[in-house]
Formats: structure tokens, C-alpha cells, sequence
């Protein structure tokens, strides 16, 4: 059962689009305790303020994260520790990518070892940290792991093979999630994106994908939602 005080959102893989949107769309519902993290520090204050202007009283707190660097996330997530306090961790977002062209065969192993970093080997790390206090967390709040994903992890684009390979190693890796921790009580699901995300579109404009991932976050019954314009 849920407590009237929300536990904390963490963000990992903050931006303008689906990252800054979620958070917002969550501290509309309740969650004051917000901590994102991207690889991109000048603009994280930039969402930041983002969610302020929806809920001012949101206590919002931003930090650098190199998934990339795999030796350097234990210290990363040690200063999100540091961030929560005595706040619960009530829900992870990991929402991290590399977004490009990647011609098959033609794209250079070191830079599809470095996409698998950041998308795979990076969420299985935040997984690592995040699931004990999601456990932790079940019998006064409602914890819940979501990660971000694209269509793609099923019917594959050649041109961006490497997102495409990564996006079907995470969908597994929370699809195992799912299976093993919803009994436990914390939800694991995935937010499916099937095309490119921008304010013109009716269905993958990010503020209707904020909308979407609460509402899989709420009925948690789903492995996943998938969102694709007409």
C-alpha cells in the first residue's frame, strides 16, 4: 500500500524531450523529491527548471553520470545516494541513449561496444544499485523500474543496427525484471516509442509520452506501453 508522501523519482538520462517531461509530469503527481542525471550537465539546470515551473515546490537536485565510464557509475550512484537522504527511492526512468546512424557491418566494433555500455551495461548497473531499495521500499510506497525503448527492439532498422541491437538487449533485461519482481511488488516495464519523438506528432510528442508512462506506472499490470502516431 502506498503512502500519501511519494519516495523519490530518479531520472537517468535526463533532456528536453521524454527524461524532463516524466519527472514533470510526476511531481504534478506528487513527487517532490527529484534527482536527474545525464551526461550533459549544462543543460541538466535547464530541466530542472523545467519541473519547478510546473511544481515549485519540487526539490529538484542534478548530477553528472558517463555511462560510458563504467568504472566511474559506482561514484556516480554513491552521490545520488547521498542526494536521496532518507528519501525512498520510489522510481527509476532510465531513459539513456546515443541516438545515430549506424551502417551495418560498416560501423566499428569499438563504437558498438560503446553503445552497449551505455544502453545495456549501464541499465543492468543502475539496476544493480537501484533494485535492493526498490525492494526495500515495497510495503509503504509503489516502486517501479521503467525503462525507455523504440520499436525497433523487434522489427530492427539496419541503418541504426547498433541502437537497434541495444534497445532488444534492454527490452530483455527488464522483460526478465518483470518477471521475477512483480510478485515481489516492484512493477518493471518498458515505455515503447515507435518513431521519432517530436512536438508535432500527435501520439510521440513527448508531454502525451509523460502522460502514457504515469498511466503504465498507475495500472502496473503490463509489461509494457507502446506509443506510435497514425
Amino acid at each position: 500500500m502506498a503512502s500519501d508522501t511519494r519516495g523519490a523519482l530518479v531520472v537517468v538520462g535526463s533532456g528536453p524531450g521524454i527524461g524532463s517531461h516524466v519527472a514533470r509530469t510526476f511531481s504534478s503527481h506528487g513527487f517532490k523529491r527529484i534527482i536527474l542525471l545525464s551526461r550533459d550537465p549544462s543543460r541538466l539546470e535547464k530541466d530542472a527548471q523545467f519541473i519547478r515551473n510546473k511544481t515549485p515546490s519540487a526539490n529538484v537536485s542534478t548530477l553528472p553520470i558517463d555511462l560510458a565510464n563504467t568504472s566511474g557509475i559506482p561514484s556516480a550512484l554513491a552521490q545520488v545516494d547521498k542526494a536521496l537522504g532518507d528519501t525512498p527511492l520510489e522510481v527509476v526512468l532510465f531513459n539513456a541513449a546515443r541516438v545515430g546512424p549506424s551502417t551495418l557491418v560498416e560501423w566499428p566494433m569499438e563504437e558498438l561496444e560503446l553503445d552497449i555500455k551505455i544502453k545495456i551495461t549501464g541499465c543492468y548497473a543502475v539496476v544493480q544499485w537501484a533494485v535492493p531499495k526498490l525492494l526495500a521500499a515495497k510495503k509503504s510506497h509503489k516502486p517501479a523500474f521503467l525503462c525507455t525503448s523504440g520499436s525497433i527492439y523487434k522489427e530492427p532498422i539496419p541503418e541504426v543496427f547498433s541502437l537497434s541491437v541495444c534497445k532488444a538487449g534492454q527490452h530483455n533485461l527488464v522483460h526478465s525484471m518483470h518477471k521475477k519482481y512483480k510478485e515481489e511488488g516492484v512493477y518493471c516495464g518498458m515505455v515503447v516509442v515507435g518513431g521519432v519523438v517530436a512536438d508535432e506528432h500527435p501520439e510521440c510528442n513527448a508531454e502525451n509520452i509523460a502522460n502514457k508512462t504515469w498511466a503504465l506506472y498507475e495500472s502496473r499490470d503490463d509489461l509494457q506501453v507502446e506509443i506510435v502516431d497514425p
